[in-house]
This record gives C-alpha cells, structure tokens and sequence, in this order.
C-alpha cells in the first residue's frame, strides 16, 4: 500500500475515535439533563413497543344485514328497586305546576313494572284512562306484530285489462317512494320508478308504446280520514289510502288525493321511459295480466319505522292492514277493532280503554297508564319484537329526547333510558324501559292530561324516568 493512502487512513481512524470518544463524554455530561426531562430512563424498559410500526392486520368490514339486526341480550339483572323506596321517591317530586287553567291539579299517572318478573314496583293512578297522544302507536305495534308473522311484504302492481290499457294498483305500502333512495340506505322502500322502468320494460316487449292508465286504490274503505279528526291535521297525516308515493307528498305539501297524485306522478315516469299516456288517470278496478311489481319493505321494518319516526300516516295505514288482516272492514273502526282484539288475544287489553284511530291523533283515545306499560312490556320480553324498542329515542342523546332529561333529578337517565313520546295540546305522555343503577331492567308509562304547561309536565315525567334509572335502592 502507497505510504499516502496509509497516512490518510491512519488520519480518518484518529477523526473517527476522537469522534466516539466526544459523544460519549458528551452523553455523559448531558445525561443529567436528559433523565430530568424525562427523556432518557436509566435501565427502564423500552417505551415503544415493538409492534408499532408493524402495519395492523386489518379488521373484516362489518356485514349490514337489511333487516333489523337481533336485538342485543338483556342486561344482567340487578336486583330490582324495593317497591316502598321507589314510591316514596317518586311521590316526592314536585308536581304543583302541573295544573289546569283554573289552577286545580291535572290528572297524572304512571306505572313501573320489573321487566324479569312484570311485578308492579311503583304506581299512581295506574288504573285511570288518559288520553296516550303518540303513544296509541305502542298498542298498534304490539297489535300488527302479534297478527302478521313479520316477513310479510305488501306489493304494487301493475295490471293490463286489455293491450292499451294498464292499472297502477294500490298494496298499502306505507314507505313507498317516487324515487328510490341512494344505494345501501336503510330502509330502502320500493319506489315508482322501479315500477315505472319494469313496466316500460314489459310494454315495449309486447310492442306496446301508448296506453291509457288507470289506479285502483280499492283495497282500503272509505275517505281515509277519521270522523275525530280536525280539518287543521291536515298538514299532519295524509288521508290513508292503498295508493300513495313519498306518503302522498307533492311539492312538499299532503295531496288530499294521494292515490290520484301517485298516479299522475307514475303517468310523468313513463313518459319519460317513451311510453306515452293519454288521458288523465282514472280510478277503475284493477284486473288483467299483470305487467310488473315491487314490494315493501317487510312488515317488521314498516312497523319498526312508523315507531322510530313516530309518523302518524304510516301507523294508521299498518292499522288498516291490520284490520284487512283479521277480517275487519278497512276503515278507523275497523282498526281499531283489530287492535283491541288483538290486545285482548293477548291479554293486555281493558274494558275501560276506547281508540278512534291507531296513531293517537285522536283526543277521543283513552286508555291506561298500566296497559300501556304491559304493552312495552310484552314489546320487550317478546325476542322478535324487541328491535322496536331498541329504535326508540335515547334520553338527552336522540330524536324527540335530545333536548330534555337536562335538571339533575332527570339527568341519571340521560344516555340509558329509551322511550317513545306522545304530545297534545293539555296532553302528555313518555314510555319505555331504563336500566336503574343497581343494573335491573324496568319498563315505565308515565302520562299527564289537562295541563296548561306542556313544558312542566314533561319535566316531572323526565324526572320520575331519572329517579328510577338512579335507584340504586
């Protein structure tokens, strides 16, 4: 080796020692400093874990099932509130602003009962018929879901009495829809243009590109609107019928003519498939060949959204197929005909309750705050009815109950308690199950009628709901 190159690499071995030797006298000077900044830890354990920067094993994407998934297993069951306990609490809140104009108290009611056992742990007035408002809707759910098995789907369909004639025919599918809804949403109802492209589809196939329409609506009796209703619901239930679209909206505003509007709108849809229609739709009898269909959404999920949503047009129309279910006429009467057998089949009915219409519109509807906790009871102990229950608003968290359970005797049911609520003017009412702090399930109805202020009566109803969830008693 040249003497040159030995030189340098002699050079660039003293650089480099010198270098180590300085770093670590270096680190040995800083060390101090380091450990009390807490960024070295002599002998301590490494404090990143060796899997860190090992890229995770990616988790399978949840299945979504369109049906309603199994409801979630009960909580383990604490011990149930001691009934003395529980009734002093709750006759201990204050109620003297519930009262009528003239300053006497309103009448007010409730009942808890243990969801293991049904035992009867607290009550007031349990046995008085109240107006329910909204939460008629609970005794129509239990009812429907007792007489249909669940999986049943109503259709609408397209007939052909003759080539150049077709009949649009109402199944009384609630949730249909003009358009269909995006892709993967739930539910997704039929819809008109489905129908609409699978009709054209058939026409065309049978060298058919003019036709006069016609609708059947027929299914259901009647009008479709309850004798105790008022012309100002109007804006609040569309009158029922077998044949609607968006639930008889148009322009946003209810059709009093929803089966003659669902028409003119499937009439646009074929145009505009190149199918020309003449004439105006007419109401006939629908026969013949049938062309096309689409069908509901199971009756579970029609239910489970009538519930969810509280929609007063949807229940009414579960009533009617309700009653052309069990052999009734398709009118209110004939509704709540059906529910009230239905109810007595299964044990919860009373002599003393009386229903007009199946979504609690009516101020004629009455009945107790006991049955009323029976049915969410039956609601809850029934495995195939209790997703129901489970779509229900969340205290303080969702829906109708986000804004409320917010003083501090109420607040120990935000985010446990679920219930369905029910508003009138002078009527109020609030039902459900709650989870108290000692872990037992119970199930609550608590009404007020006659009232001047909505406000306070629902104040005292979230706080008989939170004295309950936090009974650890």
């Amino acid at each position: 080796m040249p003497k040159s190159r030995g030189l340098d690499w002699a050079i660039t071995g003293l650089i480099v020692a010198l270098l180590l030797a300085g770093g670590i006298v270096a680190a040995a000077l800083h060390r101090p400093i380091l450990t009390a900044a807490g960024l070295e830890n002599p002998g301590g354990e490494p404090t990143i874990a060796p899997t860190m920067f090992v890229e995770p094993t990616p988790e399978p994407e949840p299945v979504v099932e369109p049906d309603l998934a199994p409801p979630p297993p009960l909580p383990p069951g604490g011990p149930a509130p001691d009934p003395a306990v529980l009734q002093q609490r709750l006759a201990a809140l204050d109620t003297s602003r519930i009262v009528t104009a003239d300053g006497s108290p309103a009448a007010i009611a409730y009942e808890i009962l243990d969801a293991a056992t049904g035992e009867v742990l607290a009550g007031s007035n349990a046995a008085q018929p109240l107006i329910p408002a909204s939460n008629t809707k609970t005794l129509t759910a239990v009812a429907v879901m007792n007489a249909f098995d669940g999986d049943e789907r109503f259709a609408t369909r397209v007939v052909a009495p003759d080539p150049s004639t077709i009949v649009l025919v109402g199944g009384g599918d609630p949730l249909l829809r003009v358009e269909p809804v995006s892709e993967g949403a739930y539910p997704a109802p039929a819809s008109l243009r489905a129908l609409a492209e699978a009709t054209a589809a058939a026409l065309r196939e049978a060298g058919t590109t003019t036709v006069s329409l016609g609708y059947d609506a027929s299914l259901f009796e009647g009008d479709g609107w309850a004798p105790t209703w008022p012309e100002s619901y109007r804006d609040q239930v569309t009158p029922i019928t077998a044949l609607w679209a968006d639930e008889g909206r148009v322009d946003g505003a209810r059709s009093r003519t929803p089966a003659l509007a669902a028409a003119q709108l499937f009439a646009g849809q074929l145009a505009e498939l190149g199918v020309t229609v003449t004439g105006e739709p007419a109401a006939v009898a629908g026969s013949g060949r049938e062309l096309a269909r689409v069908e509901s959404e199971p009756v579970h999920v029609l239910v489970e959204q009538a519930m969810l949503r509280s929609n007063n047009s949807f229940t009414e129309l579960l009533g009617f197929q309700l009653a052309a279910r069990t052999g009734h006429p398709t009118t209110f009467a004939g509704s709540t005909a059906a529910i009230a057998e239905q109810l007595t089949e299964l044990g919860l009915w009373e002599d003393t309750a009386h229903l007009d219409d199946a979504s609690g519109l009516s101020r004629s509807n009455v009945f107790s705050a006991g049955l009323l906790a029976r049915a969410n009871l039956h609601l809850l102990t029934t495995p195939r009815l209790t997703a129901i229950l489970d779509g229900l608003p969340v205290a303080g968290v969702t829906g109708t109950l986000a804004d409320r359970f917010s003083d501090p005797v109420s607040s120990a049911a935000r985010g446990v308690a679920r219930a369905k609520t029910g508003t009138l003017s002078f009527v109020s009412s609030l039902a459900g199950t709650t989870v108290t702090s000692d872990g037992a399930l119970v199930v609550y109805a608590v009404l007020a009628n006659g009232q001047v202020s909505g406000w306070d009566a629902k104040v005292w109803e979230d706080q008989v709901v939170g004295v309950l969830t936090g009974c650890g008693c």
